[in-house]
Order: structure tokens, then sequence, then C-alpha cells
């Protein structure tokens, strides 16, 4: 049987990386360049340390990733515990397609024909599939900048809702050496640059900010429930059959309330490479294990509706609550109730 993984992002690398384990040896093709200092798109590199655990099963080490923990993080005032940090993302990348007979090219339609199982890791291009039963995408703006303290106090990570309008946040990532990611990502905002150089100038005061490069992106935000269907079977020219399978943000394994991901694509390439090759066991294994995602897609849904004008309800408060919680993130619910107020809030009148 041959295979082929159309992009070598966090879910296709781990996913080939499982799949020789398993003593499958697919062809990885990824043709993507990205016009980024990192080669990679826009990305803050945080994920939670429990990567460590699915970076062990394809003999990774998260050690040889770590820049920087982030056991403690501002959210719009009220520094809470976490078990965040940053990762080396290039380098991670890097090392899960080492051993993988990767193909520095894009998999075109005639080539595709090739192969009886394709899997469509292509991430927020989704090149392969069909369209999302309902897309919801987030645009982003990321710079990596150098900052230089005028006092005694570095720089703190954080995340910070109530310095946009709109639904979405502003991020602080640290990189180590005084480079930093600084972003923004949001649903209805027109200005990404604005608003960054904006908190640039409020923090001037006590930073100045040496940008090292910028881009923008776009993360879907959809959920997996949303982004079906996961799979499509075809018949080929010369009448064989095949099955494409989308794995990751491809099929919208990103909390749509922060736009984190890193973990959920791996543990999605896991669920795939554990029903491997049953499309409909995997189906019912993703739906299953990220239903609380489309929750959280369908409390968006309702924040950019005319309903939605008079902020969370009750039951989308919890839902933060809850999301915070699966992260690992120590507010107390009271808190958290509050901070949602604030990371997805409305404001009315011209988008900034």
């Amino acid at each position: 049987m041959n295979i082929a993984i159309a992009g070598a992002g966090i879910a296709g690398g781990y996913l080939a990386g499982l799949l020789e384990q398993r003593g499958i040896s697919p062809d990885v093709y990824d043709g993507r360049e990205h016009a980024t200092r990192c080669t990679c798109r826009s990305c803050g590199w945080g994920a939670p340390t429990g990567i460590g655990l699915y970076l062990a099963d394809v003999g990774l080490d998260l050690d040889d990733y770590l820049i920087e923990p982030m056991s403690s993080m501002d959210f719009d005032g009220l520094v809470a515990t976490t078990p965040l940090c940053t990762v080396h993302k290039p380098r991670l990348l890097q090392d899960l397609t080492k051993y993988a007979r990767l193909k520095r090219q894009d998999l075109v339609p005639e080539k595709a024909e090739d192969y009886d199982i394709v899997v469509d890791a292509t991430g927020i291009g989704r090149v392969l599939l069909p369209h999302c039963r309902s897309d919801l995408t987030l645009p982003t703006l990321q710079h990596r900048v150098i900052v230089e303290s005028r006092g005694s106090e570095r720089l703190g990570a954080g995340v910070y809702g109530n310095r946009i309008p709109g639904l979405g946040y502003l991020w602080i990532f640290p990189l180590g050496h005084d480079h930093y990611h600084v972003g923004i990502g949001g649903i209805g905002l027109l200005q990404h640059d604005t608003l960054l150089e904006r908190f640039y100038r409020d923090a001037s005061g006590q930073f100045s900010f040496t940008r090292q490069c910028g881009c923008h992106g776009l993360v879907r935000v959809a959920s997996p429930y949303y982004s079906t269907p996961f799979s499509v079977r075809k018949t080929r020219s010369d009448g064989s059959p095949q099955v494409i399978i989308g794995v990751g943000e491809s099929i919208g394994t990103v909390s749509p309330f922060t736009g984190e991901g890193i973990v959920y694509s791996l543990e999605c390439a896991r669920l795939l490479a554990d029903s491997w090759p049953n499309p409909e066991d995997y189906t019912r294994s993703v739906l299953g294990r990220f239903a609380w995602m489309k929750k959280e897609r369908e409390t968006l849904d309702y924040l950019l509706s005319p309903e939605g004008k008079s902020g969370p309800r009750l039951r989308d408060r919890w839902r933060f609550f809850c999301n915070a919680r699966r992260s690992g993130i120590g507010l107390p619910m009271l808190e958290a109730f509050k901070r949602m107020g604030s990371l997805s809030r409305w404001m009315e009148g011209p988008d900034v």
C-alpha cells in the first residue's frame, strides 16, 4: 500500500513518525515556502509542557526544543499560573521529519494518483479535502521583536483581550535572549498593524521594541464538527480506490477560543495512527475527543450574531472557564468569568 502525507507541519510530521513506528513508510510532501525569518507560518510557538509525552512517542525530548517556561502569565492584569512554554518550532518540525522520505515539493494531483491513501495535513489550506461544512478563520499578525527594558523590569508573557476591539486578543510570548513574539488575532479586525503599533506606543515608556520580522496568517477556528468531512473516497483513473484523510488544522483541531493548536494537532495525529486506516473509526474518535471545540465555536457564532452584541451568556463564560481549566491555567472561576468579558469583547462602531 502506497501512502503519502501532504504537509510536513506539526500534524503531518508527527503522523509520519508514528506510522514509521508501525512499519508504514509514507512519502511526505511539503513545498510550502513561508517568507519569514523562521520559515514557519505565523505562530506564537506556545504549547503546554504536556506535549513532551507526545514527543517521547517518536523518540524526541521536549528539553531539546524548550525555549522558556511561561509558568506565570498576565491575563488582562491578573497573573495566573500556567503549564505553558515556548518551543523552538522550526527545529521541532525539522526533527519530526528527520527520518521521513521528505520531498520538498507540493503533492500535485497527477502524483497523488500513485497513492492508495493520501493524508491532507495542509493546515489552513485544506487543499485535498472538500470545503468545510461551515468554515471560520481567524486573521493574525505577528512580529518577532527584540525588547529592551528602560528599567529593571523584564517584559513578561501575557494575553490581553482588553487591548483590541472585536473577538480576539494580543499575545506576548518570550523566545529567550530578549526576543519575543508579539501578535494579534481577532475576528472582525481590519487594521492589525495599527493595533500592534498602538501597543508599542503604550509600552514605550517601559520598553523599546525593535522589529525583526513579521507575518500575517489565518487560523482555522471552525472546530472539527464544522470542518467535516474528514475523509473522502475516490476512484483513480485506473479504476482503483483511493482514500483521502485529513489531520490537524485541516480538520479544525484548534481551540476556537484561543487559537491553540499544537498539542491538539499531535493528539489528532495519534488518533489517526491508532485507527489506521479506518476513516470512519477515526472520524468518530475525533468528534468525540474534541466535542468541546464545537461548543466553543457555537459561542463564537453567538457573539458574532446580532444577539451577541450584549456580551457573553452564562454558558459562554462557563465554557471559557472550562477552556482555562483544560489548559491548566490557574484562573479562579469568578476571575475566568470576568476575563471572558474582555477576551471576547464586542464593541459597537467601526472596526479598527
